[in-house]
């Protein structure tokens, strides 16, 4: 994760988007978290969760929110308007199988979207 993408994926949850961002593992998941907590503008009121395996901001006033999963835990049950894959990510997304629980999480948005890093 990079700072512009931790801008973007903050502006996106700032205007009520729901986003999961898939890293390769846990420790990236914990690092991507405090990369995007630190690009969060000072005068926007957030939650911060750090729990292990629940790594997630919230933005109520927006709604909007952020969830931070590692490739292996999955975001099955979790749904949003953009799925952020990590950079490393891509090469573990082998089969169509891979592809199908991703645009699962994006059945109920209407601005779908998968980005990849």
């Amino acid at each position: 994760m990079n700072r512009y993408a931790a801008a973007g994926i903050n502006a996106d949850a700032i205007a009520g988007k729901r986003i999961i961002v898939i890293t390769r593992d846990v420790q990236t998941s914990r690092e991507a978290l405090e990369e995007i907590a630190q690009a969060i503008p000072q005068d926007v009121d957030v939650v911060v969760r750090r729990a292990n395996g629940a790594e997630s901001i919230s933005y109520p006033t927006t709604g909007g929110e952020i969830t931070i999963r590692s490739y292996r835990q999955g975001a099955r049950g979790v749904s949003a308007d953009i799925v952020y894959l990590d950079e490393a990510v891509g090469p573990l997304l082998r089969g169509p199988d891979a592809w199908t629980s991703l645009y699962a999480n994006l059945a109920a948005s209407q601005h779908a979207e998968i980005i990849r890093a």
